[in-house]
């Protein structure tokens, strides 16, 4: 004797209840129990892209709530997709290894709004998915965006090397162009390593700038150059902890590294300077781990923002 309600098996019925009161229960109850499955195997896939738990272990939970033979993946280039043998991926990969290759042998002999069109192109390309999947898969993000930074450097210095510019004017304005876009881009993307590459990049140019000007300045005046810019860069990130959530250790990370740069740009980038330096940046380097250790609560809540 079945209860009311039930299968064979014992299963709810989704249609053909008891009554219509019944019926319309049971209705809404199996459509509540498929969108709990569905968040759930929306929470299994997000384990799986952000490594929280095992492939195996990932794979065991899909099939156990999971009633249905394929299971859906958000990441059209994983390994699960590509095993599944669809055609689209397989042309769409073809397709762009095609035009990778295309692009490197031929660039050289495109007229020059093309070459400047194609590089554009790709550049936009590459940081529009960055930022389309930023918040789908965070490693793919910033894969792209990895990607597009090397790029945009390469097709750079390729175009001058291709044209006979010179160097000396269009290398220094490729340098501040790559540091403004990756400082704008990391910013409102949340990407810390490329937002710092673009301070990085600034400050490169800033070196490179004062070692035209002054090229037999002392430690003292070196000093005087790079402490203010360090002092600059963590009242910024006090001010962006306040302020934007998110970005506040990259210029905490910034101003650290300006706090080396005095020493860093005698030795590295002048020539002439006693090797009594190096002791002093060995003690900048004690001094600021120091202080790193004394204000650890304050810069670690700045960071963890």
């Amino acid at each position: 004797m079945l209860s009311r309600g039930f299968t064979n098996a014992g299963a709810p019925l989704c249609a053909g209840a008891y009554n219509e009161s019944e019926g319309k229960f049971w209705k809404e109850g199996c459509r509540l129990n498929l969108e709990k499955r569905d968040t759930i195997l929306r929470e299994i896939q997000y384990w799986r892209r952000s490594k929280l738990l095992p492939e195996q272990y990932c794979d065991f939970l899909t099939n156990l709530y999971d009633d249905q033979a394929e299971v859906k993946d958000s990441n059209p280039v994983s390994l699960r997709n590509l095993q599944q043998g669809s055609i689209k991926i397989w042309l769409f990969g073809f397709g762009i290894i095609s035009l990778i290759f295309l692009i490197s042998l031929y660039f050289s002999v495109f007229p020059w709004p093309l070459q400047l069109a194609t590089a554009l192109s790709v550049l936009i390309i590459c940081y529009g998915y960055s930022a389309i999947y930023l918040n789908r898969n965070k490693t793919i993000s910033l894969m792209l965006a990895g990607i597009g930074s090397i790029l945009t450097l390469g097709f750079g210095l390729w175009l001058i090397e291709l044209h006979k510019l010179d160097a000396d004017f269009w290398t220094p304005l490729l340098i501040a162009a790559c540091g403004l876009l990756w400082c704008v881009l990391g910013f409102f993307l949340r990407i810390g390593l490329l937002h710092f590459c673009g301070y990085a990049f600034w400050a490169l140019l800033y070196a490179g700038f004062f070692g035209h000007v002054r090229p037999d300045a002392s430690l003292l005046e070196l000093e005087l150059l790079w402490l203010p810019l360090c002092v600059l860069m963590i009242w910024m990130s006090w001010l962006m902890y306040h302020k934007v959530s998110g970005v506040s250790g990259v210029y905490l990370g910034a101003g650290a590294a300006l706090w080396l740069m005095p020493e860093v740009d005698a030795l590295w980038l002048r020539a002439g300077f006693p090797e009594w330096t190096s002791l002093i940046l060995i003690l900048k380097i004690a001094v600021g781990l120091a202080l790193l250790f004394l204000f650890r609560k304050k810069w670690i809540t700045w960071v963890a923002s």
